[in-house]
């Protein structure tokens, strides 16, 4: 899944940029790899957990002893510490020395995708019965959060977003704007919003898509601070007002105005986070 609005997907921002000249062929195709890898590994884990909740993957008999959950466990917590440390201005600042500028965006979304997809793959089945079994038609509203979630991306710069901008067009210097825009006036977080509809949506809830739901369901909850902690000290009194104005998650308010040409103070040193 698209998981950082946190991965940051800042709708409300707009960018400006200056032209430099491209890199070489070679980091162009690595960009263009990297990418197939971060969006098939997203696809995949997306087409499982519709499989797990629909019953249209071939049961697996679960593993007795704590090996399982050991496997099942371990997953969330690799992702969680790749995408939300990875993400950090400090380590960011680290990674600049081992990584061109040029690929820091599109390595990570490979990682991610590469964890998705080991996470699948090697996913366990666990003893129980489903916490629940519903109509079959209740998966429309997973797939509202799918399409929720892709609704969101038509909002977004997605060149720069997944890193092929940044591979193509180097040496940009993008200066941000907060812009509360779109699906931003509902929901702080409306690619995250989007995810956990999808996660939870599904007709039947076996017990290992529950043990994955809620594992990265915590992980969401853990990493809204530290996303929006980037964004006060990026931001400052303007985010502020925003957050005070605009839920997190559930859109339970009337929407904000929009605002679309309030100047943001400049960045603070490191910079916050784009995933």
């Amino acid at each position: 899944m698209a998981f950082r609005d946190i991965t940051r997907s800042r709708g409300w921002m707009q960018r400006k940029t200056r032209n430099d000249s491209p890199p070489g062929a070679g980091a162009r195709a690595t960009a263009g790899l990297c990418v197939l890898l971060g969006v098939g590994g997203q696809a995949v884990f997306m087409l499982f957990v519709l499989g797990l909740g629909t019953e249209v993957l071939p049961s697996r008999t679960a593993l007795s002893g704590a090996w399982p959950w050991a496997v099942d466990l371990a997953w969330p917590v690799a992702f969680a510490l790749q995408h939300s440390g990875m993400a950090r201005p400090a380590f960011k600042r680290w990674w600049a020395r081992l990584v061109p500028p040029c690929l820091e965006r599109s390595v990570y979304v490979a990682l991610s995708g590469l964890l998705l997809l080991g996470m699948t793959c090697t996913w366990q089945p666990l003893p129980g019965e489903p916490l629940w079994r519903l109509p079959v038609w209740v998966v429309g509203v997973s797939l509202a959060g799918a399409l929720g979630t892709m609704a969101v991306f038509g909002q977004l710069d997605q060149p720069r977003f997944f890193g092929l901008g940044q591979a193509w067009r180097p040496g940009e210097a993008p200066t941000e704007q907060l812009r509360v825009a779109g699906p931003y006036r509902y929901v702080r977080h409306p690619l995250m919003s989007c995810t956990l509809l999808f996660l939870w949506g599904q007709p039947v809830m076996p017990p290992e898509l529950a043990l994955l739901n809620v594992s990265l369901t915590a992980y969401i909850l853990a990493a809204l601070p530290l996303e929006e902690r980037d964004l006060r000290r990026q931001f400052g009194a303007a985010y502020d007002a925003y957050r005070r104005r605009v839920p997190a998650l559930v859109p339970w308010r009337s929407p904000a105005p929009p605002t679309p040409h309030e100047k943001s103070p400049p960045a603070a040193p490191g910079g916050a986070k784009e995933d």
